[in-house]
C-alpha cells in the first residue's frame, strides 16, 4: 500500500482542514494518508513516504508580499534531503483573496531537499473541490 503524509502549517485551522480533506481523498483511493502538523511531525517517517504534501497558509499583505511563515520554512530548513523519484511532493495553500508569491517562495525554500513539487493546490475554505480531486487524481498515476 501506498503511504502518503500531509503535513501542514494552519493559522486559524482552514488549512488543517484542507489537509485533511486531502488526506480523506487519498485514503478513499487506497493509500495510506497521515496527516501531521509541521509542529508535530517525525521527521524521520517522511522517508518513507511514497506521496509528500507540504501545505501552509498564505501569510502576507492580502494582495502582495505573499509567503509562507516562519515555522513552515523552519520545518523545510531541519527537513533532511529527500531526493530521488520518491517521495513525489505536492504543495498546498489556503488565501484569502490571493496566493500571490506563496507557491515561488515555498518552492525555493524546498530546493535542494526535495525532487520539484508537480502539484500545487490552493482553497479559500479549505474543501476539496473537484478539480482538485482531478490534479490529486493525475498526480497518483
Amino acid at each position: 500500500m501506498a503511504k502518503a503524509i500531509v503535513v501542514y502549517r494552519s493559522h486559524s485551522g482552514v488549512t488543517r482542514r484542507y489537509g485533511e480533506a486531502i488526506a480523506a481523498y487519498l485514503d478513499s483511493k487506497g493509500m495510506a494518508a497521515q496527516v501531521v502538523s509541521v509542529g508535530e511531525c517525525d521527521m524521520a517517517t517522511l522517508a518513507g513516504a511514497d506521496y509528500l504534501l507540504l501545505g501552509c497558509w498564505t501569510s502576507g499583505l492580502f494582495v502582495v508580499r505573499q509567503h509562507p511563515d516562519e515555522p513552515w520554512l523552519a520545518f523545510v530548513r531541519d527537513m533532511p534531503a529527500l531526493t530521488g523519484p520518491r517521495p513525489r511532493v505536492a504543495l498546498f495553500t489556503t488565501y484569502k483573496l490571493r496566493t500571490g508569491s506563496q507557491f515561488p517562495m515555498m518552492r525555493a525554500a524546498l530546493a535542494g531537499k526535495t525532487a520539484a513539487p508537480q502539484l500545487e493546490l490552493k482553497s479559500r475554505d479549505g474543501r476539496l473541490s473537484s478539480a482538485d480531486e482531478a490534479a490529486l487524481e493525475q498526480f497518483l498515476s
